[in-house]
């Protein structure tokens, strides 16, 4: 169905005239915006508020992110965000993120920013991610006459002065990365063990002396191999016991490829984005991808070297995006730490006009990352994506879900998502169960963030 049942009843049975534009599977409106080629500005999207009294819409411009305090204010009781299980129960027909702007056929009171009253011409959602829906401006005020034009609670992503997107500092930071000569390079230590996974001839003892010459390097792979995920309870005082007795070839080769490459690249340390949660976030995520990879069926079983390897780096663009362009970055940084109710990847849209997957997957590529690698970089917030390699992005994309329950990382839910775990296999019992084993461990990960974030 191209647009959900209920809003196409209910502009059938109004009478109104609408165009249905089907685009590729897109993650934001702002992203939407630019697959068909229209104005941000004209981008209509939802948000769907709860209080004492129950649910309300507030529909206004993709552009712009919701002033709960001020909305509060005009209304005289104070709103929040409603739970997704909450939204999904109303509009069963929906994608949670992408409810369209009618609150009469789901019975749901509607309240309309006024800066959308400019707008010539209106697209909005059809409650899917690969639908939008136009209509003018005339019918679409027609349909809301029962909403309350509250005034303005909104303000425009990442300024205090209502302007266009392309007017944002950083929006054209695409066309500036397109015209960089050079990648960063990729740092030495992680040269050589990419030299050496190329290597046929390489063993063991080679990959324990190249390792070695990094002092923190092995510390970290030793303090891994200790940790209680392995549950080996003999004496690790080396990376050679710590390939031989627990983690294999295989698995240190990868742990030491992820944090050798990631490592040199310094950002700010505070903020949703900033060093201390980058590793954080990245040391919780190799383990659960790891872990749960080992949970698939044995015919689909990745090596858990190159899931931890996945769940390392799948982050790598906030890292060059600071890396190479600091102002951009901070203020990046400081639009989350302001409005964390906005997905990252929506953030980064209006103020870059590039995801930080895409920025990653660019730099892997540069390196000559394994394909894997750089699929689940670039995919980890796409649950459409099923090329090749689509294993590692649907078991990243999974973690960073079960993460975002405790705080950890950018997902915009917390909530399982059905597909992905049918796709994969999984039953949720599974999934419970492995996240409870890493928060077991969460000690041992809690030191080893601390330690990257600090070398």
């Amino acid at each position: 169905m191209p647009i959900a049942d209920k809003l196409r009843q209910y502009l059938d049975k109004k009478r109104v005239i609408y165009d249905v534009h089907e685009l590729p599977p897109f993650t934001s409106l702002l992203q939407a915006s630019d697959a068909a080629g229209i104005s941000a500005a004209s981008v209509v999207k939802t948000v769907v508020l709860k209080d004492d009294v129950g649910l309300v819409m507030v529909v206004m411009l993709a552009t712009h992110s919701l002033d709960v305090d001020a909305l509060s204010k005009l209304l005289h009781r104070r709103v929040e965000l409603a739970a997704e299980a909450t939204i999904k129960q109303v509009f069963p027909d929906c994608v949670p993120r992408f409810v369209p702007p009618m609150g009469e056929p789901y019975g749901i009171r509607t309240i309309v920013d006024d800066a959308l009253v400019a707008c010539e011409a209106l697209y909005f959602s059809g409650g899917d991610a690969s639908h939008l829906v136009r209509m003018s401006n005339k019918d679409f005020f027609n349909l809301l006459s029962n909403a309350w034009l509250a005034g303005n609670f909104s303000r425009p992503i990442g300024s205090d002065h209502e302007r266009e997107p392309s007017a944002v500092p950083g929006a054209d930071l695409k066309k500036r990365i397109q015209s960089l000569k050079e990648l960063p390079a990729i740092p030495e230590m992680a040269r050589q063990i990419v030299m050496l996974r190329a290597n046929p001839l390489a063993d063991a003892d080679k990959l324990g002396k190249l390792v070695e010459l990094d002092p923190s390097l092995a510390a970290q792979v030793i303090r891994y191999a200790r940790s209680p995920f392995f549950g080996y309870r003999g004496k690790v005082d080396s990376v050679q016991s710590a390939i031989s007795r627990v983690l294999g070839f295989e698995m240190v080769m990868n742990l030491a490829l992820g944090i050798a490459s990631a490592r040199p690249f310094k950002i700010p340390a505070l903020g949703p984005l900033g060093l201390n949660a980058f590793w954080r976030h990245a040391t919780y995520s190799a383990a659960l991808v790891q872990a749960l990879g080992r949970e698939l069926p044995r015919a689909k079983r990745p090596p858990a070297g190159m899931s931890y390897l996945a769940g390392l780096l799948h982050n790598m663009g906030h890292l060059l995006l600071g890396h190479v362009f600091k102002r951009e970055f901070c203020m990046l940084n400081n639009a989350v730490s302001d409005n964390p109710e906005l997905p990252v990847v929506e953030h980064e849209m209006a103020l870059l006009g590039v995801h930080h997957g895409e920025l990653g997957a660019w730099l892997m590529e540069g390196w000559n990352m394994p394909e894997e690698i750089i699929v689940a970089v670039r995919e980890h917030h796409n649950p459409d994506y099923d090329g090749p390699h689509a294993l590692y992005a649907r078991l990243t994309l999974l973690a960073d879900h079960l993460l975002k329950e405790h705080g950890i990382g950018d997902s915009p839910s917390h909530e399982l998502p059905a597909e992905i775990m049918a796709a994969l296999e999984l039953e949720e019992i599974q999934i419970v169960m492995v996240m409870s084993r890493i928060l077991e461990g969460c000690e041992g990960l809690n030191a080893m963030a601390r330690n990257l974030a600090a070398a």
